[in-house]
């Protein structure tokens, strides 16, 4: 017999069938190319192993303080957060802010319910801030943070305490409650309109573009601070604050705020006209400030540009002449976006979708085709005049924006059916806008991404690339992907980089799944593709950063009644567990209901189902009504390409990551021959692995023709002379020095299979050799 060294083409190809991809790879998992040869991504490690975070999240912001403090920033579908120090801190902007009338409990639960004056609508997830502490029915409500469990949506909220009451009673008492912005659902169901139900533009994307308090957050950081927007609601400003992390403010509200100019002014007391030495800097809707002038005064819409006559808003409390501080127009900053970007060479905050600037009205109709822009280097102005470059220009083509990313020279901006590119020009005319194409997708909001200068992305039914010019980029998983995918949550698909390895990340929810649990990887510089299953809501590599961060984050729920120690909830089935929402947790998995774990296979409306009680070592207890159930898996940031192992849950005894390659069926003389493999001379390296004795799974795969299965079954020995059947599939494990492996497997054609799953075990394969030789025609 003679050894034949079989090389196999890098990256996946599904867009053919398995035998005719013949000389590559079909499947994989957990596994990347580098330098043309397969091998085991890396480990993660959790951000922040004592600490969590509320909601879901799809995109992240990284950058570095004056002071060298490195912050992350993220918002979820329910609050928005700061990373800092391994910590995760809320700096959620305020919505309204109420004192409470009563809190009622009921016995054996959790939930406290809240009532106080009717305020603007709140959502159930949304997070209340609490003055305290208040003792009730043998528990108390502490001062702190609650979320939101059941709302009637204007004077009644319930939350959950730590401490299940002993009795049903009501109390009065006067708190402060201040709630942070509207939390929305984590999902998108298909009797809703939704982002990217089918047909996507045809409908659902566009009223929902406008209308949808889907939480998607946009930011960047301006300097030291930060800009934030939540699509379709407004700009958020945060000034950097790493001591009490003071919640966000409207741009709006950051406006009024800042000086713009100061001026010398007389008036007399309780009049509603003041007298300033020049008019320069002086804009409707300015904030003025001094002596005798009240707290909120407003330079009116009565005011005429140029003149020295200033109308006010509140009379004047006294006469004075002195230096009277004029903010800018807070007003006339936007008060809507889809999505915002801050010009990281330019210095500008651009908002994509705006309410356009109207000197007479400052809540002037929301274009989401209107591209508007602060001043260079001042997010604080949004009034256009000769003497700054904020303006605005509106697009012709689409119905609203999608997304925009930066490249070296360009902004490029997604409307739902044109693709534009929008430049810096200077005075007069700031930007310049061109259209590049036409009847174009993007699946959504966080889908492209800019490597090298050369922008990807992923669209509804492909993916593109723009280099200076549109192409399609051609896909080996194209079929794959977009036949696996759940369009009903297309919003959440996110993109990100992994710059040491040359690759792209794409990570969507799968048919069936309502969050992010696969991947797809495009190699830039081998120009191959790969794919799997992660579950990652966001993706950011970032150079200060040493390690790509990943995002694990799903939407938590709680028990609707108490769970007896032994038994069930609501169903005599001994195996269900029903919890207020089950929408977002993964299909199967561990939930943990205080202390103890539990195991489900399978999720049926909001019901977990084939659960198994008091896993891992734990003891099946009794849980009171409206105790949160959370996921095994806490919601984190991870560290990526770190160790070999899944450090998500503990750092001290990690999980392995399993991991496997397949090659496509190959065969000898086209197959018109069986091959008999007598034996197998593996070339695998486990450099790097931390593992004693590291090792991987290999399986040899024959079968008769594409058209069987790889398991049949040896019903009798083989006899020369007579029918011959293929021979089962053999599994042998290669280890560091694993020199040749004696087999016997027999087929017409065959394929090979590397698996691990072992802990502190990394590696890559190289040149398999197999001694193979024809084994006759029959089987």
């Amino acid at each position: 017999m003679a050894l034949q060294k079989i090389e196999f083409k890098p990256g996946i190809n599904k867009e053919n069938t398995n035998y005719s991809n013949e000389g590559g790879f079909y499947s994989c998992d957990k596994v990347r190319f580098r330098s043309g040869y397969a091998e085991k991504i890396g480990g993660w490690i959790n951000y922040s192993f004592d600490n969590t975070f509320a909601g879901t999240t799809f995109s992240l912001c990284n950058w570095s303080s004056l002071s060298g403090d490195d912050l992350i920033a993220f918002g979820t579908n329910q609050r928005y957060y700061i990373g800092y120090n391994s910590q995760y801190y809320p700096i959620t902007p305020v919505a309204t802010t109420v004192t409470t009338t009563s809190y009622t409990t009921t016995a054996n639960s959790r939930k406290v319910t809240i009532l106080f004056p009717a305020v603007s609508s709140i959502s159930i997830g949304t997070w209340v801030t609490l003055t305290g502490p208040v003792a009730i029915g043998g528990t108390t409500v502490a001062a702190g943070d609650y979320e939101v469990v059941e709302t009637n949506g204007l004077t009644t909220i319930s939350i959950s305490v730590p401490t299940a009451a002993t009795g049903t009673t009501t109390i009065f008492s006067a708190q402060t409650a201040v709630f942070g912005i509207d939390a929305s659902a984590s999902e998108l169901y298909p009797n809703v309109l939704g982002w990217g139900l089918a047909p996507w533009g045809g409908g659902p994307w566009g009223p929902l573009s406008v209308t949808s308090t889907f939480n998607l957050w946009s930011q960047g950081n301006f300097g030291q601070d930060l800009v934030m927007a939540v699509r379709n609601g407004p700009i958020y400003y945060w000034e950097k604050d790493t001591t009490t992390f003071a919640p966000a403010i409207t741009v709006n509200a950051y406006a009024n705020t800042q000086i713009k100019t100061t001026k010398t002014a007389t008036f007399l007391g309780a009049v509603s006209l003041i007298t300033v030495s020049d008019s320069f800097g002086i804009n409707t809707g300015a904030v003025i400030s001094g002596t005798n002038i009240q707290v909120g005064t407003l330079v009116t819409s009565a005011y005429v540009p140029g003149s020295t006559t200033v109308p006010i808003s509140l009379p004047t409390t006294g006469a004075s002449a002195g230096n009277y501080n004029f903010s800018y127009a807070g007003i006339f900053a936007p008060n809507q976006t889809s999505q915002i970007l801050v010009s990281t060479v330019y210095q500008f905050v651009i908002a994509f979708g705006s309410n356009p600037y109207d000197p007479t009205n400052s809540s002037s109709t929301f274009n989401p085709l209107l591209v508007r822009w602060s001043d260079q280097s001042n997010p604080a102005e949004w009034v256009p005049e000769t003497s700054n470059q904020s303006g605005e220009q509106s697009l012709g083509q689409g119905s609203y924006f999608v997304s925009a990313v930066s490249t070296r020279q360009e902004i490029i901006i997604w409307s739902n059916t044109a693709l534009y590119a929008m430049q810096y020009v200077g005075a007069p005319f700031i930007f310049n806008f061109q259209l590049l194409m036409s009847n174009i997708s993007i699946i959504s909001p966080n889908a492209a991404i800019t490597v090298n200068n050369v922008t990807y992305w992923m669209g509804v039914d492909k993916f593109y690339m723009y280099s200076g010019q549109v192409q399609t980029l051609p896909c080996t998983l194209r079929n794959y992907v977009f036949k696996n995918i759940n369009s009903a949550q297309n919003i959440k698909v996110v993109v990100g980089t992994n710059p040491e390895y040359n690759e792209i990340w794409w990570f969507y929810p799968s048919t069936g799944s309502t969050n992010n649990d696969s991947y797809i990887i495009y190699n830039y510089l081998e120009n191959i593709w790969y794919y799997g299953t992660l579950e990652r809501s966001a993706w950011l590599s970032t150079p200060s950063k040493q390690n790509p961060v990943g995002v694990f984050s799903i939407q938590n729920s709680y028990l609707p009644t108490t769970m007896p120690a032994g038994g069930v909830i609501l169903s005599n089935i001994d195996t269900s567990i029903e919890v207020v929402d089950a929408g977002a947790y993964p299909p199967s998995g561990i939930i943990i209901i205080d202390n103890e774990q539990i195991s489900y296979l399978s999720i049926i409306g909001n019901t977990f189902t084939e659960c198994v009680r008091g896993v891992n070592g734990t003891t099946p207890a009794t849980h009171a009504a409206y105790a949160p159930v959370t996921y095994y898996v806490p919601n984190q940031l991870l560290l990526h390409e770190y160790g070999f192992d899944n450090a998500s849950v503990s750092m001290v005894v990690p999980d392995p990551i399993y991991a496997y390659i397949e090659t496509a069926d190959f065969d000898i003389e086209d197959g018109q021959n069986f091959a008999f493999v007598y034996r197998m001379l593996p070339d695998i390296t486990f450099q790097g692995s931390t593992a004693a004795t590291p090792s991987v799974t290999l399986t040899v795969k024959p079968r008769t023709n594409s058209g069987t299965a790889y398991t049949t079954p040896v019903d009798s020995p083989i006899v020369e002379n007579t029918v011959k059947a293929p021979i089962p599939p053999a599994t042998y494990p290669i280890e560091q020095f694993t020199g040749q492996i004696y087999t016997r497997v027999r087929g017409r054609q065959m394929a090979f299979r590397i698996d691990s799953e072992q802990l502190g075990v990394t590696w890559q394969m190289g040149s398999m050799r197999f001694d193979m030789r024809t084994d006759g025609r029959r089987a």
